[in-house]
């Protein structure tokens, strides 16, 4: 904190005037003393918060200026119109919203439609313990992350009406932090709540309150496109390609955006179906709709629609709410600014964008104090950027909400020198706890199609994941490994770009034969298939350590058994099951493929059931795998045309990554040379097959 200037430290003099103003009213009076039921608390407190408001507002010299001018705190006496799916409606105890001097308001969203309904600004929760107290905030809080996603923190105001206490629980990516909790009924705890609310009303700007000033969840303006450029660049958000609602952690965000054909200065506002509705990658979309397990791990309550309120659940009785939507047209009131974003990678040869070209602008929260040349993902991007099956890089950069202000939640969490347990609190009794120092990263690269579930034959998959496999390859050749290979990390476009010719510099004698194989498969510089993002690679140049090679990562429908059953502890994570993530993510596009109107089987329930055991846990997938390589011919009526036409070049490759894994059992060395050489060994297996099935001849 020392490192900034806050404007609540000038404002010494008016935090007094409204706290004595505010005191000579009695406040404490409104609060009700007694043992009585929570909801007989709930007026008393939000009449005290709106007089809080009130009289620190009237000493605020450019009160007229503050952002929360118009804060009015309500008792809420209904469910909010929208929701999570599947999830019963939330009532928070109260909430402030704006623009609403007196009237109640009728309808309460977390993010209401273009026209009607209040947008609630801080939830409000009232209890007899923290612990329960904390939970359910959090829930308030992930709703309204789902309804502005790239905001820095959630403030949610706490009232415990045991001891007559108020915290102030912020909700960021590393977790909670809450203030210290102020007694109502003391004068020093008074006047602590009162400063609480005067460094609210000095936020000016939806920056100050922690959104992003370039960023309005439809329109984007990015920095220049290379470093030096200070040209800025505004996009139009076009689909939202992946994401993923929480509180703490990543929260990956990935766009598809879109350079309009002309720019803000000589445009008016794009048609609202620029923005389609959301769009979920391969597994996230697919699995959460067949498998209650996965639907338990993830959600989906955010939508971007065109003006409707989204799709009603049906959860208790007849009552219905909405899904959580992000309104374009509502978005687009708030405007977007030039923001300096440090720009700390890009390649040598970036992307280049002009109107009406389409990119990828993925965001996530990753660890803040790690140096730039050790962050993962954004090295990658550079390092590899246009190569054959890997999409070409503009540029990562550290966002800032504002300008001076990086988005980060260091300052909601103690210094890194601290005594970590004197600033814990401890509602679970949970120990060895440290901070998790977050800030947003961005990248921008070329975006590169569609799912391989919507392959339009079986010779555009095979050749798509072909691609893939040299993409994969490339990584490993500049010293990289994915190892998150899924269906929404390896794309395919109809029309091939063009990238850089696939080679390997000085061939051994096994890599002579890829090139001799790639040759044959007619490998130039035309590429339909992509392995995309990079968060969870790792660099072996620092990665052989004991601690390194105990990780696994990936995506769960699509990680090799080995890495996924317990019993296989001692596993490490190699190129090995990277490949199997290649095959399995194949099979998954081969079952899940789009089926045309004949094409649909009479009856689908074998081919549901597969769907169903692919999307379930390790047992499961693994035994809809040994019924696609094990068992009998699969017929069109039962399972589709396409997974009938895929099942022999299925069988094939399987019986090669067995044949791959007895292999490496052999080796007995763990180094990035042994890496190599099973990669090499994989990548040779996978394209004799491929010449074989002479699907690409």
């Amino acid at each position: 904190m020392d490192h900034y200037d806050f404007a609540i430290d000038k404002l010494d003099s008016q935090i007094n005037n409204a706290f004595h103003h505010f005191a000579l009213n009695k406040p404490e009076t409104l609060l009700v003393k007694s043992h009585c039921p929570e909801s007989e608390h709930y007026r008393g407190l939000v009449d005290f918060l709106n007089g809080a408001f009130h009289s620190s507002l009237a000493q605020l010299p450019e009160a007229h200026e503050a952002l929360y001018r118009a804060l009015k705190f309500h008792v809420c006496d209904r469910p909010t119109v929208d929701g999570f799916e599947g999830a019963k409606p939330l009532k928070p105890n109260g909430v402030g919203v704006l623009g609403l001097e007196v009237v109640e308001p009728d309808k309460l969203f977390w993010s209401p439609p273009a026209e009607g309904g209040a947008q609630i600004a801080i939830p409000v929760e009232v209890k007899n313990n923290w612990s329960d107290l904390v939970l359910q905030s959090g829930i308030y809080a992930r709703c309204m992350f789902s309804a502005s996603p790239l905001r820095q923190f959630v403030l949610v105001i706490g009232y415990n009406y045991e001891d007559h206490t108020v915290r102030f629980l912020v909700y960021h990516r590393g977790g909670c932090t809450g203030s210290e909790p102020l007694n109502l009924d003391q004068p020093k705890d008074l006047k602590g709540f009162i400063h609480l609310i005067v460094s609210i009303l000095t936020w000016r700007t939806r920056a100050d309150a922690g959104f992003p000033a370039w960023c309005n969840d439809a329109r984007v303006c990015l920095p220049g496109r290379k470093a030096g450029d200070s040209s800025p660049l505004t996009v139009d958000i076009d689909r939202i390609l992946h994401y993923r609602v929480c509180v703490r952690g990543r929260a990956p965000r990935v766009f598809r955006i879109k350079i309009p054909a002309a720019f803000p200065d000589d445009e008016e506002d794009p048609a609202e179906d620029l923005i389609p509705g959301l769009q979920n990658m391969g597994v996230q979309k697919k699995a959460w709709q067949i498998s209650d397990t996965a639907g338990q791990n993830h959600s989906n309550p955010t939508q971007i629609a065109t003006g409707s309120t989204g799709t009603e659940i049906s959860t208790d009785g007849n009552r219905k709410i909405s899904s959580i939507v992000i309104s374009r047209a509502r978005a687009l009131i708030d405007g977007v600014e030039n923001v300096d974003h440090a720009i700390n990678w890009y390649p040598l040869d970036p992307l280049e964008l002009k109107r009406g070209d389409s990119a990828v602008l993925k965001l996530c929260w990753v660890p803040d104090r790690v140096p730039c040349n050790l962050l993962m993902e954004p090295r990658l991007l550079r390092d590899c950027s246009g190569m054959f099956g890997l999409p070409k890089h503009l540029y990562s950069f550290r966002a800032h909400h504002k300008a001076g202000c990086q988005t980060t939640n260091r300052l909601f969490l103690p210094p890194p020198a601290a005594d970590f347990e004197t600033f814990r609190w401890d509602l679970w009794g949970k120990t060895n706890w440290e901070p998790e120092y977050l800030s947003l990263l961005g990248h921008v690269t070329e975006f590169v199609g569609h799912s391989l579930e919507s392959a339009k034959d079986l010779r555009s998959l095979v050749r798509a994941v072909l691609h893939a496999h040299l993409g994969y390859y490339n990584m490993i050749q500049k010293n990289y490994q994915h190892r998150d290979i899924s269906i929404g990390n390896v794309r395919m476009v109809d029309e091939p770009i063009k990238t850089e010719r696939f080679d390997i510099p000085n061939p051994n004698e096994t890599q002579r034969e890829i090139l001799d194989l790639c040759r044959k498969l007619g490998i130039d510089n035309h590429c339909s298939g992509f392995v995309i993002d990079g968060d969870l690679a790792v660099d072996w140049d620092r990665h052989f350590t004991e601690e390194n090679l105990a990780t696994r990562s990936g995506t769960p429908e699509f990680m090799s058994t080995e890495l996924l059953k317990r019993v296989f502890r001692d596993h490490v994570h190699s190129p090995v099951d990277d490949y199997c993530s290649l095959y399995l993510l194949t099979q998954w596009a081969c079952a899940f493929h789009e089926l045309s109107t004949e094409d649909k089987p009479k009856n689908p329930d074998h081919l549901q059931q597969l769907r169903s055991d692919l999307a379930g846990n390790v047992y499961h997938r693994d035994a809809a795998t040994s019924t696609t390589i094990n068992g009998v011919k699969f017929k069109a009526e039962k399972y589709g045309a396409f997974l009938v036409h895929a099942q022999p070049f299925l069988k094939e490759w399987y019986r090669t990554l067995i044949s791959l894994m007895n292999e490496w059992q052999e080796i007995d060395a763990t180094n990035a040379a042994s890496f190599r050489y099973i990669a090499d060994r994989g990548l040779l297996l996978f394209l004799n097959i491929v010449v074989q099935s002479q699907l690409l001849l």
